[in-house]
């Protein structure tokens, strides 16, 4: 079969957030993806070709506005038609807005991948903020023409039939994940991590206060405290976070790192004991999917504490692979890294039955194999409707 070509949709490409977004890009092995983004970030870091974002000029600023607002763009339409696809992707919600008048223009069919923020958004009073009110106002639009919703996690399934997608049209399928050749190295015993934005899904507060806890616990038993928590990200709320750590009395026990390459946030976690995952729903009704990282963790051999949040429990194996615990819980946060902490023989159990899950579940390859096939099928149900 020839290789066919995919055009994908992603309003960014690709933060320091959105990396899964472009490993997943160079996997694909039966179809050539060309990119087309509003904007593009950290290109000397991520080097990929072909990936269609506007200029600086003049003109190009205008149309840019042109697409935002009213999703116009000529550039666009002839880049489209000259590309000669197969099909149409997007990544999250609102990049699918800007693929919708090429797929209605075309026929083609149209694959979008939900991760997260994006399916509550639309029933959230966020949604009339200026960065969202096009991706609502046009949501029925989207739930009529996408041929094949991919839910990053069930929970996101299960909304997003709630909220009108076409139950057939809607799969779950999750994001994989490269399985490097690593050998764990002896690690102390006293190093936890955690990485992500400083916003309020990710649960930062909750994993600081937890220290403050364990520290306190530590004392009351005469142990002396040298546990570190490393905290790898930026984001609005790292000053509060700072302050809680301040407040809790574990500065010195609270490092706090800038967002990294990956290759050195890789070397972080290949060095740390546990990784925390303790993310919340958000006021806004921000929420997570899967967390790569903890997938990224647990093919480091590297034990997990998570939420029973989103699709958490779908990576974590409650009490083989890691812990879950509550929403918003410190107090069993600090009881699951005290267990950790103390039993080196669990944690590297742990470790072991973290790394074949991945290997078992989540193999960057398997999965966009697996992305392929969808692909496959939608094209195959198009071609065959179009017949009819």
């Amino acid at each position: 079969m020839d290789e066919r070509k995919v055009a994908l949709f992603s309003t960014q490409f690709c933060p320091y957030s959105q990396t899964f977004v472009y490993d997943e890009v160079k996997a694909h092995t039966r179809y050539a993806v060309d990119v087309f983004a509003m904007q593009r970030m950290y290109a000397d870091r991520f080097p990929y070709e072909p990936v269609y974002v506007f200029g600086s000029s003049l003109l190009e600023r205008f149309e840019r506005l042109a697409c935002e607002y009213f999703l116009i763009s000529p550039t666009r339409k002839k880049l489209f038609t000259q590309g000669n696809y197969d099909l149409i992707a997007a990544h999250f919600g609102p990049g699918s807005i800007y693929a919708l008048p090429h797929a209605q223009r075309t026929g083609l069919p149209l694959v979008v991948t939900y991760h997260g923020y994006d399916v509550p958004l639309l029933s959230m009073p966020r949604r009339f903020w200026p960065a969202y009110w096009r991706y609502w106002l046009l949501s029925p639009w989207m739930f009529r023409r996408v041929d094949r919703f991919l839910a990053a996690s069930d929970e996101l399934h299960r909304m997003l039939v709630e909220l009108g997608a076409p139950p057939e049209k809607v799969f779950t399928w999750r994001l994989g994940v490269t399985i490097p050749e690593v050998t764990p190295p002896v690690r102390t015993g006293k190093s936890i991590i955690q990485i992500g934005r400083f916003v309020e899904k990710k649960g930062f507060a909750d994993s600081i206060m937890a220290m403050g806890l364990l520290k306190r616990r530590y004392e009351a038993q005469g142990r002396t405290f040298d546990v570190v928590l490393t905290c790898i990200g930026d984001g609005p709320l790292l000053p509060e976070c700072r302050y809680i750590a301040k407040r809790e009395r574990v500065r010195e026990h609270v490092r706090f790192l800038k967002a990294l390459p990956q290759p050195e946030v890789f070397e972080h976690i290949l060095h740390s004991d546990i990784l925390l995952a303790p993310s919340v729903i958000a006021q806004n009704g921000d929420r997570e999917s899967g967390i790569l990282v903890v997938k990224e963790a647990g093919v480091r051999y590297v034990p997990a504490i998570g939420t029973w949040h989103g699709g958490i429990p779908e990576i974590i194996d409650d009490g083989v692979t890691g812990f879950l615990v509550p929403e918003h819980s410190p107090e069993s946060i600090a009881d699951k890294m005290s267990i950790l902490l103390d039993n080196p023989e669990l944690r590297l159990q742990m470790g072991l039955a973290s790394r074949k899950k991945m290997e078992r579940e989540y193999r960057l390859e398997d999965r966009v194999a697996a992305l392929e096939q969808h692909y496959d099928e939608v094209i195959k149900e198009k071609q065959l409707k179009t017949r009819g």
